[in-house]
């Protein structure tokens, strides 16, 4: 990785994914109408074919990481034989990875941009494709800003600063070594892992309140005004290819940046002449031909270099970090619907049932972004008036949102200390969560994971109340996929109908919890928040 000095001004800027898709859409329609590449002959695994050619014609079915794109599809021209037809495809490697752990078929020839997207921690139980090249070319990932953004000591202490922007790490490989860069760091700067995760939090809740206001749908170094303090992940072949901002910087700390090494690889079932053809590629872009088109697109040669690379952590915990960003980094849309039965009154070693889901939900309140909205009902036997199960304590709105002098998130702590005053009365459970869901799907927000969170440690008592068969019939009848809101369960002990809420769950697609144990709440609680 160079430094500032030595990298000079950047040239022209490679777009971030999502525009690289349309790119690669008009790319593709010019490359797809004639670009079937065709040179001279060789036969698989390296064995000389007759100079008229292959026994028979080939197909191969070869996906390149978008970095890579044109590099490689130069080198097909100089290297894929007569008898072989190659129409080369360009997909992150993570749309790739997911394909497969689905059930697709992996290519037969397939560079991504790094070797753990083609692990089993991402492509589940599809078959493992095999290594032919380590790296064909590199550039690390780095932190990019102009003239009034700093460098920091650490990569954690810059992601959780809030001012850095991100690649979607769920589609994008470079966004996933991002994230994970603090573990990957942690022991050069004096962190645990575990404080390294923790990093993750403010990160991607910084990010996810930057979508929910519209920011940040596309990632790259220009994305920001000159003065801006803000800093971008890109790639050095991004920053290196910049027009007109001579002002752009790599400030990546000093302790060493990720890198994308472009692995080649090989499918364990690819179709005949793909590891010649494979072969025939890495030996091109070997040579003075080959690492000359590698440097023109901004890339580097392999190898060296590699005290300024971190390693990254195992595949494993990239996949789980990404899993994490996914929980942490889309906010809560959540109507918070609450047992207030007298049944809640019920012992629970250290306080009643209620006592002890109003600690969790006070204690989880805490750790909310206050772009998270949260509404709050509580529901028994005519608790709102007669024929109304259920009555609304506050109506969903932001955390951080005035009202008279209080914000949401202060209401609804107020809210959670009276709710072992509230009780009373048998569980009108099946009119409350129909009532409860009309009420989410009005209120919907896009960019949020929205949801019903329905806690109860009963079952169904009203007698004028409609029934559970009618009851997911009409859960049916209002579900929207454009306006997709879960029903999640929370069965508070052994006595709650926990096969109700999976039933109302499932139609929803949300999920059901059983805290069978007093000291079980919270963590049940925290899980459901963050279910999505």
């Amino acid at each position: 990785m160079q430094s500032n000095d030595q990298r000079g001004p950047g040239r022209a800027m490679m777009t971030s994914t999502a525009v690289l898709a349309v790119v690669v859409l008009v790319t593709g329609l010019a490359v797809g109408a004639g670009a079937t590449w065709f040179a001279l002959s060789r036969g698989d695994d390296g064995v000389a074919a007759s100079d008229d050619g292959c026994a028979e014609f080939r197909s191969v079915d070869l996906v390149v990481a978008p970095e890579m794109y044109s590099v490689v599809v130069a080198a097909l021209a100089d290297v894929t034989p007569d008898c072989v037809q190659v129409d080369p495809a360009l997909r992150p490697g993570m749309e790739v990875a997911r394909g497969a752990s689905l059930g697709s078929r992996l290519p037969d020839v397939w560079i991504p941009e790094a070797h753990f997207v083609t692990t089993e921690a991402f492509l589940g139980r599809a078959p493992r494709p095999r290594l032919l090249v380590k790296s064909l070319a590199r550039t690390h990932v780095v932190l990019v800003g102009g003239n009034a953004a700093q460098r920091f000591a650490t990569w954690g202490d810059a992601e959780a600063s809030g001012l850095v922007s991100v690649p979607n790490p769920e589609s994008s490989v470079v966004g996933a070594l991002a994230v994970t860069a603090p573990e990957a760091e942690a022991r050069a700067v004096g962190r645990t892992r575990d404080a390294a995760r923790q990093l993750l939090v403010p990160f991607a809740q910084a990010q996810g309140a930057r979508t929910v206001d519209g920011e940040d749908t596309t990632v790259q170094p220009a994305m920001f005004a000159r003065r801006s303090p803000r800093l971008v992940v890109a790639t050095e072949q991004q920053l290196e290819t910049v027009d007109g901002r001579a002002d752009l910087r790599d400030l990546t700390p000093d302790v060493g940046a990720p890198v994308l090494d472009f692995p080649l690889m090989v499918a364990a079932d690819a179709a005949p002449g793909s590891r010649a053809l494979a072969r025939a590629l890495a030996e091109h872009l070997e040579g003075t031909v080959g690492r000359s088109l590698i440097a023109d697109e901004g890339l580097a040669a392999p190898g060296g270099d590699g005290d300024a690379s971190l390693r990254p952590p195992a595949a494993k915990a990239i996949a789980e970090a990404v899993f994490s960003w996914s929980q942490l980094s889309v906010p809560s849309a959540m109507l918070a619907v609450v047992d207030a039965s007298g049944s809640m009154d019920a012992d629970a070693g250290n306080g009643s049932r209620m006592d002890l889901l109003a600690d969790a939900a006070r204690i989880g309140l805490e750790f909310l972004p206050d772009h998270a909205r949260v509404g709050l009902w509580i529901f028994s036997i005519d608790k709102g008036g007669p024929g109304k199960d259920w009555r609304e304590l506050e109506p969903i709105r932001r955390l951080d949102d005035l009202r008279f002098g209080r914000t949401q998130r202060y209401a609804l702590r107020e809210r959670a200390a009276q709710m072992s005053s509230l009780t009373d009365g048998g569980t009108g459970l099946y009119d409350t969560a129909l009532a409860a869901y009309r009420t989410a799907l009005r209120n919907y927000r896009p960019h949020y994971s929205n949801s019903v969170v329905l806690m109860t440690d009963g079952r169904n008592e009203d007698p004028g109340s409609i029934g559970l068969d009618q009851l997911l019939q009409r859960l049916e009848e209002l579900k929207d996929p454009d306006k997709p809101v879960r029903v999640v369960g929370i069965a508070i002990s052994g006595d709650a109908d926990l096969g109700a809420l999976r039933q109302m769950a499932r139609v929803t697609g949300g999920e059901a919890y059983l805290a069978a144990e007093p000291a079980d709440i919270l963590g049940v609680f925290a899980q459901a928040v963050l279910s999505r």
